[in-house]
């Protein structure tokens, strides 16, 4: 009898093997909705290559294991790929789910109330710690122009006085200095014109410093000139024929006739100068030094020597630099001695020397020019030498001079000149004008920095967080000294992350993807995510952070 229904109850166990059914005979439309269950299915046994290439899994919520190990494997690196593509430009900020990338195209990602010194640099889309040092620190004679970094000198009388101070500000490796002396004073010839000071000369280079060095200023001042009508005599006891510090002594008759002296020392030294005196002072004292011109004598045509370049102008010629003048009248300094004193001269009249101009004895005559090395004092009917200028020292470079020439002085024409210094003048009884000393500078140097973010909110309580940094060196910064990375979760309490370094961008570009990783379940509780930045040291770039937690 044929079998016409075969039941389940029929069908013994391992009775219908995989032998037994053809490929396809078993197909979807045979088996129930729920006959294939999650039970039946091994671990393992559906693969990959089982499942279709799309997926819509819109309705499904995926779950990342959320451990310390597998976070590094994957939340991780979803802020690195992020950053990288912001990097690339192709978003240039965005968030994630539990992360954000911001690459700063502006300032909206960071608290700006809570940053300090955080410099934003809105052309390159950058955050730096660079802080830009610069001094413009003038002297005359008594008065400054930076405050900050200067203290004026005095001049009560010759001897007696100040120098003035400039202290070199942290960061500065170098100062531009510009010196400009001071002018020999006018004569008075009685019943006819005396002859003029000479100018000062000019006198540059640039000093290699330290921070917190000290510099000694002098500016020079401008020759003393005669009192018309003074009672008989020549007046070597008065303190109004000296200039200050180092100008040479001029004298006068009663006729009333009288010369004047020459202009005082101008320049920057390592040490104070006051009272002037030798040999306490030797050369590598000075650093950058201007010489300054002689006193007019009380004749008509006696013009007093020019401050020179590397020597001073010698009397009564416009602009000729000699330590000798072959007709007897006192010659200018240079580099390793004073001007010689006028031929025939008489006990009083000196030679310059270190530092200062010479003294002048007689009738009508005047006192050399102060400078590196002073010009000679004149004897009777004589005129004294300008000093020489000095840029020597071996930690000054790029040093130059220009010398003055009759009454001008030299320098005029430089950038910072300023009006009213260094021209010798003119009879009658004139005060020469001062000199003038300058120093600029400028330099880059890291400053402490903190840069913060604004607060992210996160999805839960995050017990683990990661930060990527894209920085560039400028300087050579110490990772965790002079970068230190830290995370916040409640927006106010902070955790350090060890940043390492995972190499350069491009070669050695200096451009670098710096990660760290942090702790933060030891924190107050909170869903307010932060990030901060502290820079110190040394100069670095921060192009962007990311930061992303679980």
């Amino acid at each position: 009898m044929a079998i016409t229904k075969t039941t389940t109850k029929a069908i013994k166990d391992a009775s219908v093997e995989e032998a037994n059914i053809n490929n396809c005979a078993a197909t979807n439309t045979k088996l129930g909705a729920d006959a294939v269950t999650s039970a039946k299915i091994n671990d393992g046994t559906v693969t990959t290559d089982d499942l279709a290439s799309t997926l819509d899994l819109s309705s499904k919520t995926l779950t990342l294991p959320s451990d310390a190990v597998s976070f590094d494997r994957e939340y991780n690196n979803i802020g690195l790929l992020g950053f990288k593509m912001a990097v690339n430009e192709s978003l240039t900020v965005f968030n994630l789910v539990d992360g954000v990338v911001d690459e700063f195209n502006d300032e909206s990602g960071t608290d700006e109330a809570e940053g300090t010194n955080d410099n934003y640099c809105s052309s390159n889309d950058l955050y730096d710690n660079v802080n830009s040092v610069s001094v413009s620190a003038g002297f005359s004679l008594t008065a400054i122009t930076e405050p900050d970094t200067s203290t004026a000198g005095t001049n009560p009388a010759r001897n007696s006085g100040q120098m003035g101070t400039f202290t070199v500000p942290t960061g500065l490796t170098s100062l531009d200095i510009q010196v400009w002396g001071a002018g020999g004073g006018g004569a008075t010839g009685g019943s006819h014109p005396g002859g003029n000071g000479g100018g000062g000369g000019y006198s540059e280079g640039t000093l290699a410093v330290t921070a917190c060095q000290t510099l000694k200023i002098i500016a020079g001042e401008g020759g003393a000139a005669p009192s018309t009508g003074y009672p008989g005599g020549d007046r070597l006891s008065s303190p109004q024929n000296y200039s200050f510090l180092g100008g040479g002594r001029g004298t006068d008759s009663g006729n009333p006739t009288g010369s004047s002296s020459g202009g005082g020392l101008a320049g920057v030294f390592s040490t104070d100068l006051i009272p002037l005196s030798q040999p306490q002072y030797s050369a590598p004292t000075a650093y950058v030094v201007a010489g300054s011109g002689a006193g007019g004598g009380g004749n008509p045509g006696e013009q007093g020597g020019a401050g020179g370049g590397l020597t001073g102008c010698r009397a009564g010629t416009a602009g000729t630099e000699s330590v000798c003048h072959s007709s007897g009248l006192a010659g200018g300094g240079d580099q390793e001695q004073g001007g010689n004193a006028a031929c025939g001269a008489t006990s009083g009249v000196t030679a310059g020397s270190l530092f200062r101009g010479g003294d002048s004895v007689g009738n009508t005559t005047s006192g050399g020019g102060a400078g590196y090395y002073g010009g000679g004092g004149g004897n009777d009917n004589q005129t004294g030498g300008g000093g020489s200028s000095f840029y020597g020292h071996p930690q000054v470079t790029s040093g130059a001079t220009e010398e003055g020439s009759g009454q001008s002085g030299g320098g005029t024409g430089k950038t910072n000149y300023q009006s009213s210094t260094n021209e010798g003048q003119a009879s009658p009884a004139t005060t020469g004008e001062d000199g003038y000393v300058l120093l600029t500078g400028s330099a880059c140097v890291a400053q402490s920095t903190t840069i913060v973010s604004s607060t992210f909110t996160s999805t839960s309580v995050a017990t683990n967080a990661r930060i990527v940094v894209f920085e560039e060196n400028i300087d050579t910064p110490t990772l965790n000294t002079d970068i230190i990375a830290s995370v916040s979760r409640d927006g106010t309490n902070f955790t350090t992350a060890t940043l390492s370094d995972s190499g350069y961008v491009t070669g050695s570009s200096g451009q670098r993807i710096l990660t760290g990783q942090a702790d933060i379940s030891g924190q107050p509780s909170g869903q307010s995510m932060r990030w901060k930045l502290q820079l110190a040291n040394n100069q670095v770039k921060i192009h962007g952070v990311s930061l992303s937690w679980a």
